[in-house]
């Protein structure tokens, strides 16, 4: 069976500040955030990616990465990466660029 990104149901989990990807007998992939709301705009920081080594060519972390993009669009956030993998995503995503802070 081959999974495509398409594929992917990535969920998010508020209570646990994350998106995550579960597949059956594997540890779940997820990316691991907060939402900052003491400043204008309010930020979502994107802090930890980890993909189980069995499905990190899948590019699930891809899939969570814009999922994150969406949410921030759709509440108007702004993103902060100091998750390594993120501000790689945004750095090879440059028209994600103005939803971007420091």
């Amino acid at each position: 069976m081959e999974i495509t990104t398409d594929a992917l149901d990535i969920k998010q989990d508020t209570a646990r500040e994350m998106f995550r990807f579960d597949m059956k007998g594997i540890e779940g992939a997820y990316m691991k955030y907060a939402i900052h709301t003491e400043s204008t705009p309010n930020v979502l920081e994107i802090q930890k990616t980890h993909i189980p080594e069995v499905v990190g060519s899948v590019g699930i972390e891809d899939a969570m990465a814009m999922e994150a993009v969406r949410f921030a669009e759709k509440m108007e956030y702004k993103i902060k990466a100091t998750c390594p993998f993120m501000s790689g995503y945004l750095n090879r995503h440059p028209e994600f660029n103005s939803m971007r802070v420091k």
